[in-house]
């Protein structure tokens, strides 16, 4: 189903807003630790707002949405994920408005731009809006997460310079409450007013609905033969979107390397809504194949430990979390220079 555009009045509306966003200059005193709510008026789900440009590099806000988007932000602050890591690029759940030069627009941000009759010239003045999604190219705005980002830049503004005036204005009153704009109908009219407010709980992650196969379970058994071997396990974004559908993807690599060799097992590409069913069905498929059962699994993500324990548990394999997984990281580093060539 074809996703709802904002109107040209909307797009308008969007653009005012941003413009008076960038004329107060807001990463002059703001830093991009201070962080604040804005509630959406259509679903409820709070927003926190990120200023950046502290550097003078960057000119842009942040809307990381709702606490899976305020989680994604904070690994990276408190460097549990390191930005300059490639997984970094792909876990971002946000709206951005970003300011940048001419060169930056594509033809499609450029054409409504010159049907509002709007002049952008020099650098870092030419708005810029994009949804970012995990596992997703960032891509243009639907008219509701427009909508939500014009109601965002305006509050944004708002805060921004309140804070100018009063620097513990985002001071919580207690440990994880941030201050947050949230929006009141009054008359007909919404009238938007200060709250704190903790996160909403994080939603309850779903690994596979599946039960352990058993019958699959006992036929291993009764095959493959122990060996001293260790393999590394992983799945990770690749670098090249595929263009499919609305919007182009980043599909995830499953990769599955011998220690010892250095020999890649089997890798595979996958959508983000199958990867989890498609990466243990290559654990398996492998042990099948080649009839034999490593004595230990290096992996370095909790979901690849979930996926995994039922099964390495059941066929007494070791399953050991690492920091680093060596051979894989070599391999993604050759994948992502292939896949990059022209």
């Amino acid at each position: 189903m074809r996703i709802a555009e904002p109107s040209l009045e909307e797009w308008k509306t969007l653009y005012d807003a941003a413009i008076e966003f960038r004329k107060i200059e807001p990463w002059e005193w703001m830093k991009e630790t201070e962080v604040f709510g804005v509630q959406n008026p259509q679903n409820g789900e709070v927003g926190y707002c990120c200023i950046m440009g502290e550097l003078g590099e960057v000119l842009a806000m942040a809307v990381y949405l709702g606490t899976e988007g305020l989680q994604g932000y904070m690994k990276i602050q408190k460097g549990q994920i390191n930005p300059d890591e490639p997984d970094s690029l792909y876990i971002q759940d946000c709206l951005m408005l970003s300011f940048e030069d001419k060169r930056f627009v594509d033809q499609e941000d450029r054409q409504i731009i010159n049907e509002l009759g709007f002049k952008f010239r020099g650098r870092n003045s030419w708005p810029l809006f994009r949804r970012y999604k995990p596992g997703y190219f960032p891509w243009f705005l639907s008219r509701d997460e427009a909508l939500y980002m014009t109601d965002a830049s305006k509050q944004a503004k708002e805060v921004c310079l309140r804070l100018k005036e009063n620097k513990k204005l985002l001071n919580p009153p207690k440990k994880n409450l941030y201050f947050t704009r949230v929006p009141e109908k009054r008359d007909g009219m919404i009238v938007w007013k200060d709250e704190w407010r903790e996160p909403a709980p994080l939603k309850k992650v779903k690994y596979l609905d599946e039960e352990v196969d058993e019958v699959r379970i006992q036929r291993i058994r009764k095959t493959a033969k122990p060996t001293p071997k260790i393999w590394e396990i992983d799945f990770f974004y690749t670098p090249t979107p595929i263009a499919e559908g609305e919007r182009p993807y980043f599909p995830y690599a499953i990769m599955l390397i011998d220690c010892d060799s250095g020999f890649i097992l089997d890798m595979h590409l996958a959508r983000e809504a199958g990867y989890k069913k498609e990466f243990l069905e290559k654990f398996l498929s492998c042990i099948e194949k080649m009839s034999i059962l490593p004595l230990e699994i290096l992996v370095r993500k909790e979901e690849a430990v979930n996926l995994l324990e039922p099964y390495t548990s059941r066929l007494n394999i070791k399953l050991s979390v690492v920091k680093r997984l060596e051979n894989i990281d070599n391999a993604r580093r050759e994948l992502g220079k292939y896949l990059k060539k022209p």
